[in-house]
């Protein structure tokens, strides 16, 4: 189950796996600590990991990832996004590429852009559902 909740993200397994071994009262993890454990490894996360990639864009950045989280983690085609916000494709090069920079997203194929780390299309649709 923490494996699963980590998307094999190395990070994140650390951060569940901490979780769970402090939150477990006997020595054995059971499904229920795991439940407990990826809640908990969650809102660790969300506070410190997804919420420092978040606050260090800019704006118009945030809608570039919003338009993306749409599609989740398997990763968005830029013309469908360009669609979807109402745009050129060329306009939204120059975000595309900062996000890039900043490590946030990566193109994992000619016209595609992929979360470098899973969860984060989950986070942002989540802080769009507060």
């Amino acid at each position: 189950m923490l494996l699963a909740a980590s998307g094999g993200y190395p990070y994140f397994i650390q951060e569940y796996g901490k979780a769970a071994w402090d939150t477990a009262p006997e020595k054995t993890i059971t499904v229920e600590d795991a439940r407990i454990a990826i809640e908990l490894g969650r809102a660790q996360l969300d506070q410190g990991f997804f919420l420092t990639r978040w606050e260090r864009t800019t704006r118009a950045e945030k809608d570039f990832l919003r338009l993306m989280a749409q599609d989740g983690d398997a990763g968005s085609s830029t013309g469908e996004l360009a669609e979807r916000a109402g745009r050129k494709p060329s306009s939204m090069t120059m975000t595309r590429a900062a996000l890039i920079r900043q490590g946030v997203i990566y193109p994992p194929a000619l016209g595609r852009v992929a979360f470098t780390v899973p969860g984060m299309a989950d986070y942002i649709n989540r802080l769009n559902d507060l």
